[in-house]
């Protein structure tokens, strides 16, 4: 009887909980990514490239910081990107700024050389203040010859989906 009594709490307080939620005209992204409404520049775009293979198989981090880096201008054009450099970065953490200051990291993770190529993409978007507040990530194989086409679509696709978000929970889209 006290089994039954509880999950009916339970289920009475999740109810309640979700169902005001549900009830209100803010959407699930609206409410986890409210804070991109504060975003006024962005000051951090950045792709890291790890696996011991990545050079020998044509991936550096340099090429695709540049190509994310025009993904971006492609995708956020109406909001400035104004690189914010490491020695400086401590300025933005006052709490203020931080809010108003986003940023975008992509980790490409490979192991081999030929086939197979295993590889992990993210990337991890938010603002100085909460810099993990949206993700992406996919995970999967294939050869040498085609893991560079592979890597810019994934950073093509999650900048398009990363984009979608924002300006969707700023009420531009």
């Amino acid at each position: 009887m006290k089994k039954k009594f509880l999950a009916f709490l339970l289920f009475l307080f999740i109810f309640v909980t979700f169902g005001s939620a549900i009830n209100s005209q803010e959407s699930l992204d609206e409410i986890l990514y409210r804070d991109f409404k504060d975003v006024e520049t962005f000051g951090y775009i950045n792709v890291k490239v790890q696996g011991e293979q990545t050079f020998s198989i044509g991936l550096t981090s340099e090429e695709l910081t540049d190509y994310a880096r025009l993904k971006y201008k492609n995708n956020f054009a109406a909001i400035p990107f104004q690189e914010i450099i490491a020695g400086e970065a401590y300025l933005y953490q006052e709490e203020e700024k931080a809010k108003k200051v986003g940023s975008i990291w992509f980790r490409v993770w490979t192991v081999g050389e030929e086939f197979p190529i295993a590889y992990y993409i993210e990337c991890r978007a938010g603002t100085y203040k909460n810099y993990e507040m949206w993700k992406d990530e996919v995970l999967g194989f294939c050869d040498k010859r085609e893991i560079k086409q592979i890597v810019r679509h994934e950073i093509t696709r999650m900048m398009e989906n990363l984009a979608i978000t924002f300006f969707k929970v700023r009420g531009e889209i």
